[in-house]
């Protein structure tokens, strides 16, 4: 009997694992994390990076009557969005319907809170995207149908920029709507194309080149 109640002990003192040797010998254990565990931790980090953390509904403003997208808000202030968006153009008079693939890259230098409230108003938006209509009928290099040099330009590939402003709703309670803040906004803008026809015929007003965009922003 003694020498069972020695090996008992024995066993307790050395061998138990500290989880159930006592909650104050784990909390010692887990208070310095381990070099494994640091290089997790920022690993983990970096993945987190890389999920989308808005979402995006846009009507016109040359990447298709209505498109959808996620991105990235980023900076110190949030002041920077990257935008990859899938937009919808109807077939209007060609064959068939089609889909045009943005990547479209944003800056916002100011926030300015309404004060006492939860509104915020963004006073300038500056953007600079491609867009690309997914058409065998668009063509990056000119066919050989066409002579050297006749277009000078891709049809499948368009370079626009846009300015413009936002009205920004801060939600008080992020954990019931899983939403930090809805934003309002609208965007003027022109592609490459319509810039060299403004600046290469003279009776074409600036107003006629640019397209109208509106759009939300859901930031999770």
């Amino acid at each position: 009997m003694k020498l069972n109640v020695a090996i008992f002990s024995i066993w307790f003192s050395v061998g138990m694992p500290s989880f159930v040797m006592g909650q104050g010998a784990t909390e010692r254990a887990d208070s310095v994390p381990t070099r494994y565990e640091k290089m997790m931790a920022r690993r983990m980090e970096g993945w987190k990076r890389l999920i989308p953390d808005h979402y995006k509904i846009q009507f016109a403003g040359s990447i298709g009557a209505a498109s959808i997208g996620t991105g990235w808000t980023y900076g110190k202030k949030q002041q920077w969005e990257t935008d990859v968006m899938l937009g919808f153009l109807p077939k209007f008079e060609s064959e068939h319907h089609k889909a045009v693939f943005t990547l479209k890259q944003s800056y916002l230098p100011w926030r300015l809170r309404v004060k006492g409230s939860a509104w915020v108003i963004q006073p300038l938006s500056c953007s600079l995207f491609l867009s690309s209509v997914l058409s065998d009928k668009f063509w990056t290099h000119e066919p050989d149908r066409y002579p050297k040099g006749y277009y000078g330009f891709s049809t499948r590939i368009r370079a626009n920029l846009s300015l413009g402003q936002r009205i920004v709703y801060d939600i008080p309670d992020v954990s019931n709507w899983r939403v930090q803040d809805i934003s309002l906004y609208y965007e003027l803008g022109a592609c490459d194309t319509d810039f060299c026809t403004f600046f290469g015929d003279r009776s074409i007003k600036f107003k006629e080149i640019l397209s109208l965009a509106v759009g939300i922003k859901l930031h999770i």
